[in-house]
Protein backbone atom coordinates (compact mmCIF):
# COMPACT_ATOMS: atom_id res chain seq x y z
CA UNK A 1 0.00 0.00 0.00
CA UNK A 2 1.37 3.43 -0.95
CA UNK A 3 2.57 5.60 1.93
CA UNK A 4 1.85 8.73 -0.09
CA UNK A 5 -1.19 10.83 0.69
CA UNK A 6 -2.99 13.66 -1.06
CA UNK A 7 -1.98 17.00 0.42
CA UNK A 8 -3.15 20.57 -0.11
CA UNK A 9 -0.35 23.10 0.22
CA UNK A 10 -0.13 26.86 -0.12
CA UNK A 11 2.68 28.01 -2.40
CA UNK A 12 3.56 31.21 -4.27
CA UNK A 13 2.67 30.64 -7.92
CA UNK A 14 4.75 32.53 -10.49
CA UNK A 15 2.39 33.97 -13.12
CA UNK A 16 5.19 35.63 -15.09
CA UNK A 17 8.93 36.09 -14.76
CA UNK A 18 11.34 38.24 -16.75
CA UNK A 19 14.88 39.50 -16.30
CA UNK A 20 16.28 42.73 -17.70
CA UNK A 21 19.56 44.58 -17.79
CA UNK A 22 19.18 48.29 -17.09
CA UNK A 23 22.09 50.57 -17.97
CA UNK A 24 22.33 54.20 -16.95
CA UNK A 25 25.04 56.75 -17.71
CA UNK A 26 25.62 60.07 -16.01
CA UNK A 27 28.14 62.83 -16.52
CA UNK A 28 29.34 65.28 -13.89
CA UNK A 29 30.95 68.51 -15.09
CA UNK A 30 31.19 70.01 -11.62
CA UNK A 31 32.63 68.86 -8.31
CA UNK A 32 29.75 70.38 -6.33
CA UNK A 33 27.49 67.33 -6.39
CA UNK A 34 30.34 64.84 -5.90
CA UNK A 35 31.79 66.36 -2.71
CA UNK A 36 34.88 64.15 -2.76
CA UNK A 37 36.86 63.33 0.36
CA UNK A 38 40.44 62.55 -0.68
CA UNK A 39 42.98 61.08 1.71
CA UNK A 40 40.71 62.21 4.57
CA UNK A 41 40.96 65.81 3.35
CA UNK A 42 37.71 67.73 2.95
CA UNK A 43 37.66 71.42 2.05
CA UNK A 44 34.13 72.80 1.80
CA UNK A 45 33.09 70.08 -0.66
CA UNK A 46 35.56 71.36 -3.26
CA UNK A 47 38.38 68.80 -3.06
CA UNK A 48 39.71 68.19 -6.58
CA UNK A 49 40.83 64.54 -7.00
CA UNK A 50 42.98 65.53 -9.98
CA UNK A 51 45.35 67.27 -7.57
CA UNK A 52 46.28 63.84 -6.17
CA UNK A 53 47.51 62.47 -9.52
CA UNK A 54 51.00 62.56 -10.97
CA UNK A 55 51.45 63.06 -14.70
CA UNK A 56 51.85 59.33 -15.37
CA UNK A 57 49.04 58.15 -13.08
CA UNK A 58 45.33 57.63 -13.43
CA UNK A 59 42.37 56.55 -11.32
CA UNK A 60 40.38 53.35 -11.39
CA UNK A 61 36.75 54.49 -11.02
CA UNK A 62 34.38 52.19 -9.12
CA UNK A 63 30.67 52.71 -8.49
CA UNK A 64 29.45 51.20 -5.22
CA UNK A 65 25.79 50.93 -4.13
CA UNK A 66 25.23 52.36 -0.64
CA UNK A 67 22.57 53.51 1.77
CA UNK A 68 21.89 57.22 2.27
CA UNK A 69 24.77 57.40 4.77
CA UNK A 70 27.29 56.06 2.27
CA UNK A 71 27.65 52.59 3.80
CA UNK A 72 28.05 49.86 1.19
CA UNK A 73 25.08 47.55 0.63
CA UNK A 74 24.49 44.39 -1.38
CA UNK A 75 22.87 44.72 -4.81
CA UNK A 76 19.82 42.81 -3.54
CA UNK A 77 19.21 45.59 -1.00
CA UNK A 78 18.63 48.23 -3.68
CA UNK A 79 15.00 49.31 -3.53
CA UNK A 80 12.85 48.14 -6.43
CA UNK A 81 9.07 48.43 -6.13
CA UNK A 82 5.85 48.84 -8.08
CA UNK A 83 4.37 52.33 -8.39
CA UNK A 84 1.05 53.52 -9.71
CA UNK A 85 -1.92 51.49 -11.04
CA UNK A 86 -1.58 48.72 -13.62
CA UNK A 87 -3.03 49.12 -17.10
CA UNK A 88 -4.63 46.26 -19.07
CA UNK A 89 -3.25 45.99 -22.60
CA UNK A 90 -4.38 43.46 -25.21
CA UNK A 91 -1.43 42.09 -27.17
CA UNK A 92 -2.83 41.11 -30.57
CA UNK A 93 0.11 39.01 -31.74
CA UNK A 94 -0.22 36.83 -28.64
CA UNK A 95 -4.00 37.00 -28.38
CA UNK A 96 -3.82 37.70 -24.65
CA UNK A 97 -4.43 40.58 -22.27
CA UNK A 98 -1.40 41.58 -20.22
CA UNK A 99 -0.77 44.27 -17.64
CA UNK A 100 1.53 47.25 -17.99
CA UNK A 101 3.46 47.41 -14.70
CA UNK A 102 5.50 50.42 -13.63
CA UNK A 103 8.49 49.95 -11.33
CA UNK A 104 10.95 52.31 -9.67
CA UNK A 105 14.57 51.58 -8.79
CA UNK A 106 15.78 53.96 -6.10
CA UNK A 107 18.85 54.28 -3.95
CA UNK A 108 22.32 55.75 -3.58
CA UNK A 109 25.86 55.10 -4.78
CA UNK A 110 29.32 56.51 -4.19
CA UNK A 111 32.16 57.03 -6.65
CA UNK A 112 35.39 55.46 -5.42
CA UNK A 113 38.72 56.48 -6.97
CA UNK A 114 41.65 54.09 -6.63
CA UNK A 115 45.25 54.69 -7.65
CA UNK A 116 45.77 52.42 -10.67
CA UNK A 117 49.34 51.59 -9.56
CA UNK A 118 48.91 50.94 -5.83
CA UNK A 119 45.15 50.13 -5.93
CA UNK A 120 44.74 52.26 -2.82
CA UNK A 121 41.52 54.23 -2.32
CA UNK A 122 42.35 57.92 -2.74
CA UNK A 123 38.95 59.62 -2.98
CA UNK A 124 35.33 58.75 -2.21
CA UNK A 125 32.36 60.89 -3.16
CA UNK A 126 29.36 61.68 -1.01
CA UNK A 127 26.28 59.43 -1.54
CA UNK A 128 24.60 60.27 -4.86
CA UNK A 129 20.87 59.50 -5.20
CA UNK A 130 19.34 57.82 -8.25
CA UNK A 131 15.78 57.04 -9.33
CA UNK A 132 15.13 54.93 -12.42
CA UNK A 133 11.63 54.20 -13.80
CA UNK A 134 10.92 50.99 -15.71
CA UNK A 135 7.88 49.52 -17.49
CA UNK A 136 7.07 45.84 -18.00
CA UNK A 137 4.33 43.99 -19.87
CA UNK A 138 3.50 41.06 -17.60
CA UNK A 139 0.84 38.52 -16.90
CA UNK A 140 -0.06 40.25 -13.64
CA UNK A 141 -3.84 40.03 -13.11
CA UNK A 142 -5.56 41.52 -10.09
CA UNK A 143 -4.54 39.65 -6.95
CA UNK A 144 -0.91 39.17 -7.94
CA UNK A 145 2.03 40.96 -6.36
CA UNK A 146 5.20 42.10 -8.07
CA UNK A 147 8.43 40.67 -6.67
CA UNK A 148 11.30 42.79 -8.01
CA UNK A 149 14.91 42.50 -6.93
CA UNK A 150 18.36 43.33 -8.28
CA UNK A 151 20.46 40.17 -8.42
CA UNK A 152 23.67 41.87 -9.59
CA UNK A 153 25.17 45.31 -10.08
CA UNK A 154 28.16 46.66 -12.02
CA UNK A 155 29.54 50.19 -12.08
CA UNK A 156 32.56 51.99 -13.48
CA UNK A 157 33.56 55.31 -14.92
CA UNK A 158 36.22 57.61 -16.36
CA UNK A 159 37.68 60.70 -14.73
CA UNK A 160 39.04 63.40 -17.03
CA UNK A 161 41.65 65.87 -15.76
CA UNK A 162 43.50 68.69 -17.51
CA UNK A 163 46.63 70.30 -16.08
CA UNK A 164 45.84 68.85 -12.67
CA UNK A 165 42.26 70.16 -12.61
CA UNK A 166 38.90 68.39 -12.81
CA UNK A 167 37.17 68.47 -16.19
CA UNK A 168 34.52 65.77 -16.17
CA UNK A 169 33.48 62.47 -14.61
CA UNK A 170 31.41 59.95 -16.57
CA UNK A 171 29.91 56.94 -14.77
CA UNK A 172 27.96 53.90 -15.95
CA UNK A 173 25.67 51.82 -13.74
CA UNK A 174 24.30 48.40 -14.72
CA UNK A 175 21.40 46.85 -12.81
CA UNK A 176 20.40 43.20 -13.32
CA UNK A 177 16.67 42.96 -12.57
CA UNK A 178 14.52 39.93 -11.84
CA UNK A 179 10.78 40.69 -11.92
CA UNK A 180 8.07 38.17 -11.04
CA UNK A 181 4.29 38.39 -10.78
CA UNK A 182 3.23 36.10 -7.93
CA UNK A 183 0.20 35.07 -5.90
CA UNK A 184 -0.32 32.49 -3.16
CA UNK A 185 -2.36 29.52 -4.39
CA UNK A 186 -3.44 26.17 -2.98
CA UNK A 187 -2.06 23.15 -4.82
CA UNK A 188 -3.00 19.53 -4.43
CA UNK A 189 -0.02 17.16 -4.49
CA UNK A 190 0.75 13.58 -3.64
CA UNK A 191 3.41 13.14 -0.99
CA UNK A 192 4.05 12.75 2.69
CA UNK A 193 4.92 15.12 5.51
CA UNK A 194 8.59 15.69 6.27
CA UNK A 195 10.22 14.99 9.59
CA UNK A 196 13.56 16.29 10.90
CA UNK A 197 16.47 13.84 10.81
CA UNK A 198 18.21 12.65 13.97
CA UNK A 199 20.98 14.89 15.27
CA UNK A 200 24.46 13.39 14.85
CA UNK A 201 25.66 14.79 18.19
CA UNK A 202 24.32 13.25 21.38
CA UNK A 203 22.67 15.80 23.69
CA UNK A 204 24.57 16.72 26.86
CA UNK A 205 21.60 17.98 28.83
CA UNK A 206 18.17 16.54 29.35
CA UNK A 207 15.99 17.04 26.29
CA UNK A 208 13.16 19.45 26.95
CA UNK A 209 12.15 20.36 23.44
CA UNK A 210 8.90 18.76 22.25
CA UNK A 211 8.74 16.82 19.02
CA UNK A 212 7.67 18.82 15.99
CA UNK A 213 4.19 17.77 14.93
CA UNK A 214 1.57 19.01 12.50
CA UNK A 215 -2.21 19.24 12.99
CA UNK A 216 -3.98 16.09 11.80
CA UNK A 217 -5.78 16.23 8.45
CA UNK A 218 -9.26 15.09 7.52
CA UNK A 219 -8.60 13.05 4.38
CA UNK A 220 -12.21 11.84 4.33
CA UNK A 221 -13.40 15.31 3.27
CA UNK A 222 -10.37 17.32 2.10
CA UNK A 223 -8.80 17.49 -0.40
CA UNK A 224 -12.01 16.47 -2.21
CA UNK A 225 -11.82 13.43 -4.47
CA UNK A 226 -12.38 14.12 -8.15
Amino acid sequence: MSKLERLCVRVPKVYDWVTRQVDRERQFDSLDRLAFVCNDIEENDEVDPCEFLNDDEDFIVNIIPTDEDGDEIDASEIDCREVGPRQDIFVEELGVELQLVKLKLEGFYVVELRNEVTNEVVCVSSPIPFCIPQKFLLCAPEGTEINCHIFDFFGNGVLCCSNGEFVELAVTKTFCLSVQAEADVKVEIEGRLCKPREDMIEPIFEEKCPKITFPPQCPEIFPPKH
